[in-house]
């Protein structure tokens, strides 16, 4: 699928919205169940500086000051390339639905390392589309840094299922907004780790 520079503004400067409405400043706590369905999960948070990682393109821009441009509408085709080897192009293609309240994202894992070219640690996806994050503190919180097109699966060792993710402003201490939650899971089965037993869980479905 080609896309065109006057196309791919278009792309950025709606991303850039759904940026600053669903995730800017805001952190998200994944819940998953590894092979032993023991939960576990991670904390990743959002700020203006993570978005020109999430869109591949080549630019001397600031990453702060690119984000503003985005925001502003005032970015040119002239300010930004697509990188040779086609990597912006396939971002382009899944940056819509992954700048969520979710990020759309129901498996997560830790990176295999099989894209030479790429770091990164964890990535959460579905089947067709996932962001990568990467350890931003002593606490263990992440951030975003890349995403890429493609099964999740095919680039973890092992995809774990995410059953409930919540989300929060950054400045906040407890989560309680609900942003996903998986079908079919007995949540009075659910045993959380103690620090994050305050929870509410999803309804349970009848």
């Amino acid at each position: 699928m080609a896309i065109s520079k006057k196309a791919a503004l278009s792309i950025l400067f709606t991303a850039a919205e759904s940026y600053r409405k669903n995730l800017i400043d805001q952190s998200l706590l994944f819940l998953c169940l590894d092979k032993h369905k023991r939960v576990y999960s991670l904390e990743v948070t959002f700020d203006a500086s993570n978005f020109k990682h999430l869109t591949g393109v080549q630019t001397k821009l600031s990453a702060q000051h690119f984000y503003e441009m985005c925001i502003d509408r005032r970015l040119s085709t002239d300010d930004f390339s697509f990188a040779e080897d086609g990597t912006t192009i396939w971002k382009m293609e899944v940056l819509p639905r992954l700048i969520s309240k979710n990020l759309s994202a129901n498996m997560l894992g830790e990176y295999n390392g099989s894209m030479p070219v790429l770091f990164t640690e964890r990535l959460a996806g579905s089947t067709s589309a996932c962001m990568g994050f990467v350890r931003s503190d002593e606490n263990g919180r992440y951030i975003p840094n890349t995403i890429l097109k493609g099964d999740v699966r095919t680039l973890v060792h092992r995809a774990d299922r995410i059953i409930a993710t919540y989300r929060k402003k950054r400045a906040d201490i407890h989560y309680s907004e609900i942003v996903y939650a998986a079908k079919k899971i007995e949540w009075n089965m659910i045993k959380l780790p103690e620090s994050l037993q305050y929870l509410p869980l999803p309804k349970q479905e009848k």
